[in-house]
């Protein structure tokens, strides 16, 4: 499991980091992957903890996680980068654009920028923050997404490792 890294709330650096680039298309590696969230089974067991009085926020839930957060199910992300934003393509469905700061889009409040040479994408909206953190490996080849989504509910915590094609 990850945790969420210590300094969150820290500023972020908009400009990119050198040699951070994430152009091109990207396949998951399955075997060093996180699987995806089972919605289903988030939900049974958000519902056993409301009857138990143990989820602090009935309302929440992380049941949506992979359509609020598509990268934890992603099987290939198709990414263009420049140096103020980033869109990306999500399998052959959804596609997001991301700008470098602070933005507010669908109701969501993201701030995207560099820490320690990752890339950081903090969103949030209502109970749910969620955090996706990007490192590039091996040489640029490698593409490490840490994802920690906290609702009130269910925390969810994924790791996906995706290679470049």
């Amino acid at each position: 499991m990850l945790g969420v890294a210590a300094g969150c709330q820290s500023q972020l650096e908009t400009r990119p980091a050198a040699g951070f680039n994430l152009t091109g298309v990207w396949r998951v590696n399955a075997g060093e992957s996180d699987a995806p969230p089972d919605p289903r089974e988030i939900r049974r067991l958000e519902d056993r903890d409301i009857v138990r009085g143990r989820q602090r926020k009935p309302e929440a839930s992380s049941a949506f996680v992979a359509e609020d957060f598509p990268v934890v199910k992603a099987q290939r992300m198709t990414i263009e980068q420049d140096a103020r934003s980033m869109g990306i393509r999500y399998d052959d469905g959804p596609y997001r654009d991301v700008s470098w700061g602070e933005r507010e889009r669908d109701h969501w409040r993201v701030r995207a920028g560099w820490r320690d040479g990752a890339l950081v994408i903090r969103s949030r909206r209502d109970l749910t923050e969620g955090v996706e953190t990007m490192h590039l490996e091996r040489d640029g080849t490698r593409l490490r997404v840490e994802v920690v989504v906290k609702t009130g509910g269910r925390d969810v915590q994924v790791q996906r490792i995706f290679d470049r094609r």
